[in-house]
């Protein structure tokens, strides 16, 4: 496999604060038969470590004035299409925002689809042909924009594979996924989406996402249970022509075989999963790859683990693959291979957080006419803002006073 490289170093991880707990804790809205009546209640516990917070002095959010292509259930993908494309040009903007019952519309209807997707989604390329693959996005939209630009509009010659932690940090955490499931509804087989860590309530209490929701939505407790349901029903794993294995975070601590990470139930809580599946779900989002071999204790905290390259090698040899491909962790060029390039690593949020200044990477994977598959990275750097952009964290701040107007509102 030919590859550019270059020297990169791992970023240390944002610390999580004190408040939120040492230990991530992986949640789960519950699925319902029908999202229309569904009314999850919020994360209690994160809940009320918010509502203890001091809040800090708001930051002033732009009032909206471009309008939004309206959305309805697309007749056929030609339809879907256009309506994608041009949501993301009036995103583009920076003064446009979706009304609340196109949004929920947009969702039920990728809820409706992404639910009867498996958990391990196989993607054949065919010979001649590319996917690309997208790092975190973190909620940097004129970032995320930018990796159209430079390597087209997906489309069924063009597919795309966004691997997970599309929300949260950033403040157009809510753009990104509209236009993400909007292109999927528009290109169901050649769109793609992987969950993230990020893609979870208690997460999105800590990093904006929820403050977010709350404040573009006038603290409607419903959409953003409805995103949750979202989160919920994305395929965790990805394996393309039989060769590349593509998730979020890690490989598991214990061995596990293609089809065991394929029946895993996905929709079920995790905390009601038995101790090996909850592991199992827990390492396919939040694990990361060490620098020597077998398991290892994480920074990130709690029983978080490590894989070494022994680990990685008898995961491929013994599911008859070639490489790894992960993201999950800051790089200073955007990308870093590890493990005798056996397990790659792609970030796609350059100059993170407002303040990094590392690049961000695109990985585009080539299918040849014989098995194996041309690796291309594919650098770009941190996109031009517009002036009234709203900077990383923004909504954080906000989350305890709307999480409170919100349960008085749905208290009525």
């Amino acid at each position: 496999m030919a590859a550019f490289i270059a020297p990169a170093r791992t970023l240390r991880p944002t610390a999580r604060p004190s408040w939120a707990g040492a230990a991530p804790q992986v949640r789960s809205a519950r699925l319902h038969a029908d999202v229309s009546t569904y009314r999850a209640p919020l994360a209690l516990g994160v809940a009320a470590a918010l509502l203890k917070r001091n809040v800090r002095g708001r930051q002033r959010i732009p009032r909206r004035s471009v309008e939004t292509p309206s959305y309805s259930t697309p007749k056929d993908a030609k339809e879907a299409m256009i309506f994608a494309k041009k949501l993301a040009e009036a995103f583009a903007t920076g003064d446009a925002s979706l009304p609340l019952e196109d949004t929920i519309g947009l969702l039920k209807d990728s809820i409706k689809f992404l639910h009867s997707e498996p958990t391990l989604v196989r993607i054949e390329v065919p010979a001649g042909g590319h996917l690309n693959v997208v790092g975190d996005v973190h909620g940097q939209l004129w970032d995320f924009l930018s990796i159209f630009e430079e390597n087209g509009w997906p489309s069924e010659e063009n597919p795309y594979l966004f691997n997970g932690d599309f929300v949260d940090r950033g403040s157009y955490s809510v753009e990104i996924m509209l236009v993400l499931i909007a292109f999927k509804l528009a290109l169901p087989r050649h769109f793609f989406l992987s969950r993230g860590n990020h893609e979870d309530e208690s997460m999105n209490h800590s990093y904006g996402f929820t403050g977010e929701v709350l404040t573009k939505y006038d603290t409607d407790l419903q959409v953003f249970q409805i995103f949750q349901l979202l989160f919920v029903c994305l395929p965790l794993s990805h394996v393309v022509n039989s060769e590349v294995f593509i998730t979020h975070g890690g490989l598991p601590r214990e061995e596990a075989s293609l089809e065991e990470i394929a029946s895993l139930d996905r929709l079920k809580d995790p905390q009601e999963m038995d101790e090996k599946e909850s592991m199992l779900f827990t390492d396919l989002l939040w694990a990361d790859p060490n620098s020597g071999t077998g398991l290892g204790g994480s920074q990130r905290g709690g029983s978080l683990a490590t894989f070494g390259s022994d680990i990685t090698q008898r995961f491929l040899q013994s599911n008859d693959l070639s490489l790894v491909i992960r993201s999950h962790e800051c790089k200073d060029n955007g990308f870093e291979w590890a493990h005798d390039k056996r397990c790659l690593t792609v970030f796609s949020a350059p100059n993170y957080c407002d303040e990094v200044g590392n690049q961000g990477a695109v990985i585009r994977l080539r299918a040849q006419d014989s098995p194996g598959m041309d690796v291309e990275v594919r650098q770009f750097g941190e996109a031009k803002k517009p002036k009234n952009y709203v900077g990383c964290m923004a909504y954080a701040s906000n989350t305890p006073g709307l999480i409170r107007k919100a349960m008085e509102k749905a208290l009525g």
